[in-house]
C-alpha cells in the first residue's frame, strides 16, 4: 500500500517543504484515505497550538537575582578552592623538602616551616569557624 509513504509527507506538507507536484499528489491521496487524513488532521493541531505557544520571559528582579546568586556561589567557591588548594601545595612542599633536603633542619628552615604550620592551622580554623558560623547566621539572606 503505498500509505505508508504519504505517512511520511503530511510534516513536510504543513511546514511548506513540498513542490506543487507532490503536493497535489499527496492531497488527492488524503481526500482518499482516512488514516492519511487523520494523521494530517491531528499534525495540522499540533503545528497550530505550537504556532500559538508564547513564551513569557522572565522580569528583571528574576535575572537580578539568578545571576547574583550564581556569581556568588561562583566567586567564593572558586576562591575558596583556589585557596584550599594553595596551602594544600605549600604544606606538601614543606613536608617535601623537609623530609629530602638536609639544609632545611637548618633554623632558617625550621623557622619557615613554623611560620607555615602556624599559617596552615589559623587558616584552618578560620575555615572551620566561618562554616559553623554560617549555619546559624540570621543575617546570611539580607542584602548590604
Amino acid at each position: 500500500m503505498a500509505c505508508d509513504r504519504f505517512q511520511t509527507d503530511g510534516m513536510k506538507l504543513l511546514d511548506g517543504e513540498m513542490t506543487s507536484t507532490e503536493e497535489q499528489a499527496y492531497e488527492e491521496h488524503v481526500k482518499g484515505c482516512a488514516d492519511c487524513t487523520n494523521e494530517l488532521r491531528d499534525l495540522g493541531r499540533v503545528v497550530g497550538f505550537t504556532n500559538e505557544m508564547r513564551l513569557r520571559a522572565p522580569d528583571e528582579d528574576f535575572w537580578e537575582g539568578y545571576w547574583r546568586s550564581v556569581y556568588r556561589r561562583l566567586e567564593r567557591g572558586t576562591g575558596f578552592l583556589l585557596l584550599i588548594v594553595g596551602v594544600a601545595v605549600m604544606t606538601l612542599w614543606v613536608i617535601y623538602e623537609f623530609v629530602t633536603s638536609p639544609e632545611f633542619l637548618t633554623i632558617k628552615g625550621i623557622a619557615i616551616s613554623a611560620i607555615l604550620l602556624g599559617l596552615v592551622i589559623v587558616f584552618l580554623s578560620v575555615v572551620r569557624e566561618r562554616y559553623h558560623e554560617s549555619k546559624d547566621d540570621p543575617y546570611k539572606e539580607i542584602e548590604q
